[in-house]
């Protein structure tokens, strides 16, 4: 199977689109992660950019290009598409707003890629385990990993479907909004203006128009799309016939080089924000402010703003069945507020993203390179107690 990444830099940001690039995506580390553990044997991960990809230095597609990684320019194909579909496009921000570019990109993998069986994967994330491995224990499967951080797709009907509906979305008005209006009244709290592609593909694999496979029961690897809500196993949707949950108290371990729950390789991390927010306050805890540890570190802050419960129930339809924890006190809630105006200082303040511990970058370098995430996934440290051995 195909392994592709699609990532996109916004024209919008002038000289700023390399460190743009590396604020939202773990690219650079994941290349030179696999590089180390020699992951791309056998295999390489095509990396297709759209936007301002030459704003990238000559040095950052050296590191990504650096045999275990692919690029292409995905900016042609990506045109046609935006094209294609103008009414989706201006109602999801504009050609490279993030969720034009996530409802697209999907039929931009068949454009460039055609008939052929692909995994894909967002750029955030960091591989655990071969991709010729994980690429023969997915062959003939088509799923999506409850997020869309992650599908395999053998079946091409998988990709008539998203093409069927984007092409509703873009003709039928309103149509995203009657879905969206039904779902707010249903599951209190949810708004699927946050996330509309995973709200949309949500609403396909339950309808049953959008195939499903549920994973084989000897399936080697677990696929974890949101490692903050472990042991929950699924985001916006749930695996047909399961699993759910990783079975507890889980055990890890990094043995060999892989991450393993209970002695099963996870197949990669999603470094996404909520998750990256809590290794990096872990890391500035233990390395910069041990004045400031908590004990127990949850998700602190995400996607810009302090962690509370009605933000948790907006981007989560299943939050009552495992959801980030609350903020369980006023000097937590007063933590939150601290590291969140840290980091946007840091931002503001220029600190490159190779250096600056809120970003993708040293967070990974931290717990990929000198450390594993069992600084995390503990029984003193992790959020919720008794979730670890």
């Amino acid at each position: 199977m195909r392994h592709v990444s699609v990532n996109f830099i916004r024209p919008s940001e002038p000289g700023q689109g390399e460190a743009a690039l590396r604020r939202t995506t773990c690219l650079v580390e994941n290349a030179r992660h696999m590089k180390h553990r020699r992951l791309a044997v056998g295999a390489v991960l095509d990396i297709v950019l759209i936007g301002d990809s030459a704003a990238l230095s000559p040095a950052m597609l050296a590191a990504i290009d650096n045999g275990t990684c692919r690029i292409h320019d995905g900016n042609p194909a990506y045109d046609r598409l935006a094209a294609r579909f103008p009414n989706l496009v201006k109602r999801f921000g504009g050609p490279y707003g993030l969720f034009s570019f996530a409802f697209l990109r999907w039929l931009l993998v068949e454009a460039m890629f055609p008939g052929e069986p692909v995994l894909c994967y967002d750029g955030d994330i960091i591989h655990n385990v071969p991709l010729a491995d994980l690429g023969r224990a997915c062959a003939g499967l088509t799923f999506t990993a409850t997020s869309t951080c992650f599908a395999a797709i053998s079946n091409p009907a998988w990709f008539r479907a998203w093409e069927y509906t984007v092409t509703r979305l873009d003709t039928v008005p309103g149509s995203f909004a009657a879905a969206r209006d039904r779902a707010r009244a249903e599951i209190p709290g949810f708004d699927p203006e946050y996330s509309p592609e995973e709200f949309v593909a949500k609403l396909l694999i339950e309808n049953g128009h959008l195939p499903q496979d549920p994973l084989p029961a000897d399936f080697p690897y677990w696929i974890v799309p949101q490692p903050h809500l472990l042991p929950r196993l699924y985001s916006f949707v749930r695996w047909p016939g399961g699993p759910d949950r990783v079975p507890g108290p889980i055990r890890y371990d990094r043995l060999d080089g892989v991450d393993r729950l209970n002695g099963k390789p996870v197949a990669f991390w999603h470094m996404q924000k909520p998750f990256l927010n809590q290794l990096g306050c872990l890391m500035i805890f233990r390395e910069l402010t041990p004045q400031l540890h908590p004990g127990r570190v949850p998700p602190l802050t995400m996607y810009g703003r302090v962690v509370n419960e009605a933000w948790s129930r907006r981007i989560d339809p299943y939050h009552d069945e495992g959801g980030v924890p609350p903020l369980a006190s006023p000097e937590m809630e007063a933590l939150a507020q601290h590291m969140l105006v840290s980091e946007q200082q840091a931002w503001a303040d220029g600190v490159s993203p190779a250096s600056n511990p809120f970003a993708p970058d040293p967070i990974a370098r931290y717990y990929f390179g000198r450390h594993d995430l069992g600084l995390l996934f503990n029984d003193t440290t992790w959020p919720v107690p008794g979730i670890w051995a």
